[in-house]
């Protein structure tokens, strides 16, 4: 075997190492934000079908009571539109924030409002288990 071909054998499982080690340092840092894109999206979409109850499984647990007694101030509200304007995601404390805007109709009033929401997610563990976990409640409809 010529010097040549015996430094290209040695050298392609090193490269092939290298690829490897990136590859799963990467999957660890984009599962992080895939989880956070997956849990905004579940709750977004829960919150948009009026399906309060459920979405209030994503709000943290020192938040649970004051979530629901949001939730339950919304009830008779009709969300016409909504819109995820955008998110910032700090990878480092693991926290994101989301701005939602949100066109509703209250069964009182009648009228078109819009009101923006600004949700916090953080990573936490809660009950033996790390995930993403809404930290703020839900908008106050007026």
């Amino acid at each position: 075997m010529s010097r040549h071909a015996l430094e290209g054998s040695l050298l392609r499982p090193a490269f092939l190492g290298m690829l490897l080690v990136l590859y799963l340092s990467s999957c660890g840092s984009f599962s992080m934000r895939g989880k956070l894109d997956q849990s905004v999206d579940r709750y977004n979409d829960l919150v948009r079908g009026k399906k309060l109850d459920a979405a209030s499984l994503f709000a943290a647990e020192s938040l649970s009571r004051e979530y629901g007694e949001r939730a339950e101030k919304a009830r008779n509200l009709k969300i016409v539109d909504y819109r995820v304007l955008g998110t910032k995601y700090d990878e480092k404390k693991s926290e994101a924030e989301v701005r939602v805007e949100i066109d509703y109709v209250s069964a009182s009033t009648y009228l078109l409002k819009t009101v923006v929401d600004v949700q916090r997610w953080a990573y936490l563990e809660e009950g033996g288990k790390k995930r993403w976990r809404l930290t703020s409640l839900l908008p106050e409809f007026k």
